[in-house]
This record gives C-alpha cells, sequence and structure tokens, in this order.
C-alpha cells in the first residue's frame, strides 16, 4: 500500500470512527453528523475515496448501518440542535465538485 493509498484509509477509517462517537463534546458531535452525511449520502468526494482503494462505497455504509450504532442520544440531540442548524446554513456545507486525481495523490 503506498502513502496515497494509506492516507485515503486513513481518511474513510477516521470518518466511521466519528460516526460512532457517543459522548456529548460539542466538537465530536458535529464530526459526528458529518461524517454520517459524508457516507449515508452518495457523497462524491466519499465515493471518489472509495474508488481509488477499490471498494465500493454500499460496502462501507452497509457495514456502517449494520454495525455501527450511529444513533443520536437524548443528550446528544440537545446538543446538536444548534450545530445541525448551524451546519445547514453554511455554505461550506454544499457538496463541492469531485476533486481530480492530482488533488488526492499530489495536494
Amino acid at each position: 500500500m503506498d502513502s496515497n493509498e494509506k492516507l485515503v484509509t486513513a481518511i474513510l477509517t477516521q470518518a466511521v470512527t466519528d460516526a460512532k462517537y457517543t459522548g456529548i463534546r460539542k466538537y465530536y458531535l458535529k464530526q459526528k453528523i458529518e461524517a454520517i452525511n459524508w457516507i449515508m449520502t452518495n457523497d462524491p468526494k466519499f465515493d471518489y475515496y472509495c474508488k481509488l482503494l477499490n471498494i465500493e462505497p454500499s460496502y462501507i455504509m452497509n457495514k456502517v448501518k449494520k454495525h455501527t450504532d450511529t444513533r443520536i442520544t437524548r443528550k446528544q440531540r440537545v446538543i446538536l440542535i444548534p450545530i445541525v442548524k448551524a451546519l445547514l446554513k453554511s455554505k461550506s456545507y454544499n457538496t463541492p465538485p469531485r476533486p481530480q486525481a492530482k488533488e488526492v495523490l499530489h495536494g
């Protein structure tokens, strides 16, 4: 596995880890919501990273659905309401264009 594949593997692994977060810290809850959204909504960048590793995006999606507790607890929900509202209003929340291979492989 070359360094680019290791980087993409680390990105995908971190997204799954973030989606499983069970605590109540605002920063990590925001990461949880973004990771779940990124994995579950066919985000072009997620699909692209999966394809770089020859993984079907649906494989990771199904693993997360079946084997990961991504539920939002009551305590998390109270904290997340303003975070989600801010995310939905954010311009940066819109899906960016699909990256070119050079962007991922060469920065």
